[in-house]
C-alpha cells in the first residue's frame, strides 16, 4: 500500500509509545496525494517544462508518482498542490505537512539563497520554511510542524517568525502551497510521492466519487422529472470542530421561483433550516449537532421544479460550510435535468428564391424547446434559399440517458424567380412581343400595363413584377437596336426657294443613326454658300443672308453611320438645281 497516514502511524508506534496512537487516531482523516492513479491536479511554477507535472505509474514509494522537469530558463521551481489542498484548513493547526521527494541530480547542488524549499500562502501572508536537508538521489522523507514556533518565517528566510494568530489566520484561508523542487543551476527533474496534510477536516457530496464528479463535488444521474437529491447517499463529512451551519443556494436557475430547494421528510433534532428564498436555505446547529445530523439534513434536501415547460440542461448548486473556524469551503452539485423534450409541431416553410435566410426555428408549430439541432445540419438553424436544397429538415431535442427525446420536421419548399428572356439586339423596324412567363398569379409591366403581352419597338430597359403563389419577384432585360441594312439617304435634285410655301428648303435625309455628320453645299466658283451638321438643319437658299442666283450647286456629304452595331464613314455627292 501508499505510504499514507496508517504508515507513519505504524512505524511510529513501533519506535514509541502506545501514546502515538492518540496522534493516529485523530489524523486517520488527513488529505493526502497518493498518485496511484494520475497525477491529481498538481501543477509546476517558476521555470518548469510543463506546468502539469507528469504522472508516472510507477517508481514511487511504492506505486506511481508525480515528476517535473526543469526548462533550464532561469529561476526555480515549484511542485504546486492543488485545490484539495488549498482553502480552509484551520484544524491542521499543530500537525504535519508530510512527504517523499527525490532529485535527478546533486552535483553542485545548491541552496538558492533566498528560496524557500516550502510557501504557504494565505491571509495576504506569505509562510515560508528551508529545510535542513535537500532531497536526494532517493527518496527523502520530510516531516514539518504546522505552528509558529517550528521554523517559518514571513516572506523570506531572514523574516520573523509568524505569531500564532497570523499562523492561523494563513491556515484559516490557504491560496498556494509549494514544494520547492530545484536545488542546482543545471537541467535537473525532481519527484514528489505520499503527500499529506494533517487536516482531519472533509467535506464530500459523493463519497466514492460513483458520479464521476471529482473535487468532492457530485452529479445526479440524468433527470426525467424534474426531482433530485442533491448529495449522493454516501456523502461525506468529517470535521473534529464543530459545524455551525451549511448554506446551500441554487444558482443561474433560469425559471426562479418554479425552481427550489427544500427539506423532504424529518430533520435530525439538533438542526433547524432558514427558507430564505426558494432556491436558498440554510442547515443551522442548533447547539449539539453532529457531523453525521448535517451529512442527514443535506440528503433531506431536494431540488424541484414546478415550470410549465421545464428549462433542460444542467442546474449548480452551492453548498457551503461553515465551522468555528469560518468558511470552510464550498461543494457543487450538478443537476443534469433532462425532462421529456418538446421539439414542437411539424411545419411547412414556402420560401423565395432571391428572399434573405429563414430561421427554420420559428416556423416551428407549438411551442418547441431551444438547444436541439438540425438535420440535415443548419447552423443556427437558418435556412439559405441560395445555397441549402429545399426538402425535409428535422429539428431533433435530444434525449440524455433514459429520459426521451423528439423530434419535429420542416418541410421547405424553394420558389423560383421567373426569368424574362435574355437581353436581346433587334433590327430598326423590327418589333418585339415579349410575354408573360407561366406561374404567375398577377403582374405589371414597367410601363404600368397589365396585359399578357409587351410590344417592343424602341431600345430601352423592360421589366416586369409578378407575384407566385408566395413570393413576388422580378425581372428585366435590355432590348437594343442595330441598322441591319446600309442606310439609304435622300437628296432632292431641285428646289425652288420664293416663299410661296411650296419646296421652298432643301436638305438630305439620313433616316438612320449617325454621328459626325457634315454637310457642305458650294456654289460653281466654289464658294460655300450652306453647311449643316445636322440632317434635321434646312437649306433656305440664301448665303450670308442674300438669296443666292438661281442655278445648280454642289453638294458634299459625309457622316458615320451604324450597321450591326459598327460604326463606318460613308462620302456621297452631287448637285441640286435653284430654281427662281
Amino acid at each position: 500500500m501508499k505510504r499514507d497516514i496508517c504508515f507513519f502511524c505504524k512505524n511510529m508506534i513501533l519506535r514509541n509509545t502506545a501514546a502515538v496512537l492518540l496522534f493516529c487516531t485523530a489524523t486517520l482523516h488527513a488529505q493526502q496525494s497518493t498518485f496511484d492513479a494520475d497525477n491529481e491536479n498538481w501543477g509546476a511554477s517558476g521555470d518548469p517544462v510543463n506546468t502539469t507535472a507528469v504522472w508516472f505509474a510507477s517508481g514511487g514509494l511504492p506505486g506511481g508518482h508525480i515528476r517535473v522537469t526543469d526548462a533550464a530558463t532561469g529561476g526555480t521551481w515549484y511542485f504546486e498542490a492543488p485545490a484539495k489542498f488549498r482553502g480552509n484548513k484551520c484544524d491542521a493547526y499543530d500537525r504535519y505537512l508530510r512527504w517523499d521527494q527525490y532529485t535527478s541530480d546533486t552535483t553542485n547542488a545548491q541552496q538558492f539563497g533566498g528560496r524557500p524549499d516550502v510557501v504557504l500562502e494565505g491571509a495576504g501572508l506569505t509562510l515560508i520554511f528551508d529545510n535542513a536537508q535537500n532531497p536526494g538521489l532517493a527518496w527523502t522523507h520530510y516531516d514539518l510542524l504546522l505552528r509558529e514556533n517550528s521554523g517559518w518565517r514571513i516572506s523570506n528566510l531572514a523574516g520573523p517568525a509568524p505569531t500564532e494568530a497570523e499562523f492561523r489566520a494563513v491556515l484559516a484561508n490557504v491560496t498556494a502551497l509549494r514544494i520547492r523542487g530545484e536545488y542546482r543551476s543545471s537541467a535537473d527533474f525532481g519527484g514528489l510521492d505520499n503527500f499529506i496534510l494533517e487536516s482531519s477536516f472533509r467535506f464530500d457530496l459523493d463519497g466514492d466519487d460513483s458520479s464521476l464528479v471529482f473535487d468532492d463535488g457530485f452529479a445526479t444521474d440524468t433527470l426525467c422529472d424534474p426531482y433530485s437529491p442533491v448529495v449522493d447517499v454516501d456523502a461525506v463529512l468529517f470535521s473534529e470542530k464543530p459545524v455551525d451551519s451549511i448554506v446551500l443556494r441554487l444558482l443561474l436557475a433560469p425559471n426562479v421561483p418554479d425552481e427550489s430547494l427544500s427539506i423532504i421528510g424529518n430533520l435530525p433534532a439538533a438542526l433547524s433550516v432558514l427558507q430564505h428564498t426558494p432556491g436558498w436555505l440554510t442547515l443551522v446547529n442548533t447547539g449539539m449537532a453532529t457531523t453525521a445530523d448535517f451529512v442527514a439534513g443535506l440528503q433531506a434536501v431536494r431540488y424541484a421544479n414546478n415550470a410549465p415547460v421545464p428549462t433542460r440542461g444542467e442546474r449548480f448548486v452551492a453548498i457551503r460550510l461553515y465551522g468555528v473556524c469560518g468558511d470552510m469551503g464550498v461543494r457543487y452539485a450538478y443537476l443534469r435535468v433532462f425532462p421529456a423534450g418538446d421539439a414542437g409541431l411539424d411545419s411547412v416553410a414556402n420560401l423565395c428564391a432571391d428572399g434573405p435566410p429563414a430561421n427554420l426555428f420559428q416556423t416551428l408549430g407549438g411551442i418547441p424547446e431551444p438547444g436541439g439541432y438540425w438535420e440535415p445540419a443548419l447552423p443556427a438553424g437558418m435556412f439559405d434559399p441560395a445555397m441549402n436544397t429545399p426538402g425535409l429538415y428535422s429539428y431533433i431535442v435530444p434525449g440524455a440517458g433514459t429520459c426521451p427525446g423528439d423530434t419535429a420536421t420542416v418541410t421547405v419548399s424553394v420558389e423560383q424567380s421567373f426569368r424574362l428572356q435574355p437581353d436581346t439586339t433587334l433590327c430598326f423596324g423590327d418589333v418585339f412581343l415579349l410575354a408573360v412567363p407561366s406561374g404567375l398569379a398577377d403582374w405589371q409591366w414597367s410601363d404600368g400595363s397589365t396585359g399578357a403581352f409587351l410590344d417592343i419597338s424602341t431600345p430601352g430597359t423592360y421589366s416586369l413584377s409578378g407575384q407566385t403563389a408566395y413570393c413576388t419577384f422580378r425581372d428585366s432585360l435590355e432590348v437594343a437596336f442595330f441598322t441591319c441594312e446600309t442606310c439609304s439617304f435622300y437628296a432632292p435634285n431641285v428646289f425652288s426657294p420664293n416663299d410661296d410655301g411650296r419646296n421652298d428648303t432643301w436638305q438630305i435625309f439620313l433616316p438612320c443613326v449617325w454621328q459626325n455628320f457634315r454637310l457642305l453645299v458650294f456654289d460653281r466658283w466654289g464658294n460655300l454658300v450652306f453647311s449643316a451638321a445636322d440632317p434635321g438643319l434646312v437649306w433656305n437658299g440664301k448665303s450670308q443672308g442674300e438669296p443666292v442666283p438661281a442655278g445648280v450647286y454642289i453638294w458634299s456629304l459625309e457622316w458615320t453611320g451604324e450597321r450591326y452595331g459598327v460604326f463606318e464613314t460613308y462620302r456621297e455627292s452631287g448637285g441640286v438645281t435653284v430654281v427662281r
